[in-house]
């Protein structure tokens, strides 16, 4: 692929980096490059050049983003796979199926897909993106997006979705900057301009786009703008061809050469004028703008009279030929004032960008419907049940607080309507929207509330659900008995009426509670067949809320291989769908079910993947700043600033499960960072205590620091789990089989590090170590002073001078892995478990900085820490 950069001034550099990653992709290594920069800066331009580059080795693909109206569902997608547009109508072909067959179209061939101006793009184009970028291993497909950098800022969605594909290494990006003052002077060189190359870098900053606009309408001075430059240039056009222009500008940067005829009212010869004075550029059937500055110069000069004219022509010729889809209708409807047709177009377009998964662009339709609705005069239930509509997208798309706003405006009408069916579907929504802003009290009225209306009117799939909900509260709260009775209730109606999905949540939420709460092995049983009916029935969500509970219920029972198999599922499953919010909750709760383990060097990898998150829920960022902390407070770190913000989300919550693991990680931070008594008991508050009381284990640990605190709880007579009940009667010995047992090394270490024999505390000071946890080793030697414990040895003169600082317990280890033995055989040699073997080779292979055994074995064998055998 020879470079020919086809007259790019000042490009050369970034159209070479695209060629190679052509040339990569035609290999088999895909890769999506992300190419930003200004309105006008070229990106198009670039994007063109390489295209015509690699046409002899891939297939050469192009789809739109434009800023019109409202983006099309997969609209860039339809014009680039033109031969799967008719699936985007398929109502049995869910988004996940359709993204799988567009992936495989992309890549059963070696193909260049160019999508322009993605940050006007759909969020089905988006989460299309992110399905790709995933999947680009071995595929030889190449994606180039461009995108305006000075508009896809802050809370942008393709801020997000690049912040998302971050970490992906076949995700790269580029970017276009202005053009060199002595770029700008070669262009005036090639025109044959009678300008000052100096002041048209200046008045232009050096963006292409604009140069040459101004390069184009010539003279001796320069236009103020480039909207003065794009309307000088439309001046010079007969009457007939400047009708066409602004017909052009009205339809869009693309459109078809007889729709554009028609709603013009010109003929040929006239759009032979646009094309020859450089105002349109033919592509195909179609003709399009040079750039979308130059159509929204034109736009915006339309006269109202004309503009409404042409809108109504639009809509006329649009319907009666069926060129244009409803979104367009729907725009061109309201422009011309139709509001009755404009409603229609738009309740449809939001149907079809909600099947597809743009729920945003389904939201804004609904609001454009509602709102020609009732300045048309519609039906005030007509009016409400489009708020649901509206509000159900604005909850799918995260807007949990105009979801709350839109059905308390629908609840209004249907109150004065005296409809009940109507306002018991909509309290329970409303609950479960105040749940979700953090405001319980609420959420519990609503849900009572929503009962109360529906039992007068029987049995029916809503006050199935509505009982279901009220079982779901009742499980954040921690409430095990009114969750069975409402779970129950909801059940028995569910399988009565035929209400599957229902059916699916109320297991979920019993089979929760009482697995977490009391280790049921019948809870367990609901969850694991919520899971696989929701996986039978295709409900993904549901399918992510199984993982999630069936995985953070093992971990909070210290059923650490149950959780990970659950957790790495249900991440895998998430991966697959796109289903990011579910993703980050379960990677934070497999970060902590790491930590729990002492895997400090892999919960980290995941600690930073969750908070590399531009967006990020707040019951995601609790659970992953709870294990950020504790891994900083064990390595010796600040852990106080990730603390006080998981604090303050947790307690907006007010629910146990947020606020017991913040409290017991507050009070373990105090403990090993040596700070008074006091301060540690402090940290075990009555909510905290009064929240761990359903769960054996939360309320043990709790109960742990508060007594290293000084300051038993009584625990009137509730369960603690058995290693917890060991520690508190001060059998360390026992409690640290027990850990061992369960595979939690901090706590194993702990223990060990308080058992008044000698070589055990020394085997817990080197597990410790081995684990990543200098604080943790310095915290139990200040613990055996204080408590008059012997304290072992320090390091001998050997071990700290060792090449690498090992212990001599690292060096046996390391010495018998050198002999080709495995963990098993180390630990059997060694009388230790291979659990500890497996951390004490962790350790040696972060202490010598080697990322696998056999690498260690040879630094050692270097320094002459170990000999040749």
């Amino acid at each position: 692929m020879a470079i020919t950069t086809g007259g790019l001034v000042g490009r050369e550099g970034v159209l070479a980096a695209l060629l190679a990653h052509a040339h990569a992709a035609a290999g088999g290594a895909g890769r999506l490059v992300f190419l930003g920069g200004e309105a006008g800066v070229g990106k198009t331009a670039v994007a063109g050049a390489l295209m015509t580059e690699v046409a002899a080795s891939l297939q050469v693909r192009r789809g739109y983003c434009d800023s019109v109206t409202t983006p099309a569902p997969l609209g860039p997608l339809a014009d680039a796979v033109p031969e799967l547009a008719g699936l985007l109508d398929d109502a049995g072909l869910d988004p996940v199926r359709l993204f799988r067959r567009l992936h495989a179209a992309l890549t059963a061939t070696p193909t260049l897909l160019v999508l322009e101006d993605v940050h006007w793009a759909d969020e089905a184009t988006l989460d299309l993106l992110r399905f790709l970028a995933r999947r680009l291993a071995n595929v030889p497909l190449l994606i180039v997006a461009t995108y305006r950098d000075d508009e896809a800022t802050g809370d942008h969605p393709l801020v997000a979705l690049r912040g998302d594909l971050a970490t992906v290494p076949a995700a790269g990006q580029l970017t276009l900057e202005p053009l060199a003052a002595d770029a700008v002077a070669e262009l005036v060189a090639v025109a044959g301009a009678d300008l000052d190359p100096v002041a048209l870098h200046r008045s232009t900053g050096g963006n292409p786009f604009f140069v040459t606009e101004l390069l184009a309408v010539g003279g001796d001075r320069l236009p103020a703008t480039v909207r003065d430059a794009v309307l000088a240039r439309a001046a010079r056009l007969s009457e007939a061809a400047r009708r066409v222009l602004d017909a052009a500008a009205l339809l869009g940067p693309r459109t078809r050469l007889p729709l554009l005829l028609a709603v013009s009212g010109e003929a040929g010869d006239a759009v032979d004028e646009c094309v020859g004075r450089g105002m349109l550029v033919a592509e195909g059937p179609g003709l399009s703008f040079r750039h979308e500055l130059a159509r929204r110069a034109v736009d915006e000069a339309l006269a109202p009279g004309a503009r409404s004219a042409l809108h109504a022509a639009a809509l006329r010729i649009g319907r009666d030929r069926g060129e244009l889809d409803d979104r367009r209708l729907a725009h061109h409807a309201v422009a011309c004032g139709d509001l009755v047709s404009g409603r229609e177009y738009a309740v449809r377009a939001a149907a079809r960008a909600a099947r597809l998964g743009a729920h945003r662009e389904a939201a804004h339709f609904y609001r454009v419907a509602i709102e020609a609705g009732a300045t048309a005069g519609a039906d005030d239930a007509a009016i409400a049940r489009l708020r649901g509509q509206l509000a159900y997208e604005c909850y799918l798309t995260d807007r949990m607080a105009a979801a709350h706003a839109e059905h308390l405006l629908a609840l209004s009408t249907w109150e004065r309507l005296d409809d009940r069916a109507a306002i018991g579907r909509t309290r329970r929504w409303l609950s479960r929207l105040a749940w979700f802003l953090g405001h319980n009290d609420e959420a519990e009225e609503h849900g009572a509330d929503a009962v109360r209306m529906l039992e007068p009117l029987g049995p029916s799939d809503d006050l199935a659900m509505a009982y279901s909900n009220l079982a779901q509260l009742r499980m954040l709260a921690g409430d095990v008995e009114g969750t069975v009775r409402w779970g129950s209730r909801a059940l028995d109606l569910a399988r009565a009426v035929g209400a599957a999905e229902v059916e699916i949540h109320a297991l979920n939420n019993v089979g929760t509670v009482r697995w977490s709460a009391s280790g049921s092995p019948e809870g367990r049983t609901q969850l694991v067949r919520s899971l696989d009916l929701a996986l039978a029935a295709g409900l993904h969500e549901h399918v992510a809320r199984a993982y999630t509970n069936l995985g953070s219920a093992a971990a909070l029972r210290r059923l650490y291989a149950e959780s990970e198999t659950h957790l790495r599922g249900g991440i895998k499953y998430c991966e697959e769908r796109d289903l990011d919010s579910w993703r980050l909750y379960m990677t934070a709760w497999l970060a902590g079910t790491l930590a729990d383990q002492g895997r400090a060097d892999e919960a980290q990898r995941y600690v930073d993947e969750v908070l590399r998150q531009p967006v990020l829920s707040p019951v995601a960022r609790i659970p992953v700043l709870v294990v950020a902390a504790r891994l900083a407070a064990r390595r010796g770190a600040d852990a106080e600033r990730a603390l006080d913000t998981a604090a303050q989300l947790a307690a907006g919550t007010g629910e146990g499960q947020r606020i017991v693991p913040v409290a017991s990680a507050r009070a373990e931070a105090a403990w090993l960072a040596g700070r008074p008594r006091a301060e540690i008991a402090a940290s075990v508050t009555e909510a905290a205590v009064a929240a761990a009381r359903s769960s054996a284990w939360e309320l043990g640990e709790l109960a742990w620091w508060a007594s290293a605190g000084g300051a038993p709880i009584d625990l009137d007579d509730d369960p603690v789990a058995a290693p917890f009940a060991l520690m508190l009667t001060g059998a360390f010995a026992e409690a640290a089989l027990e850990w061992e047992r369960i595979g939690a090394a901090p706590w194993r270490a702990l223990c060990l590090g308080l058992v008044p024999d000698v070589p055990a505390a020394r085997e817990g000071l080197e597990l410790a170590t081995a684990i990543d946890a200098p604080a943790l080793r310095d915290a139990l030697l200040r613990e055996r002073h204080a408590r008059g414990l012997p304290l072992p040895r320090p390091p001998r003169a050997s071990t700290r001078q060792n090449a690498f600082g090992l212990t001599l317990r690292e060096v046996d280890v390391l010495t018998l892995v050198a002999d080709g033995l495995t963990n098993a055989e180390v630990a059997q040699r060694l009388f230790l478990s291979e659990k500890t073997v497996g951390h004490h080779v962790s350790a040696l292979l972060r202490k010598t900085g080697e990322p696998t055994r056999a690498r260690a074995v040879a630094a050692a064998l270097r320094s002459g820490l170990v000999r040749p055998t």
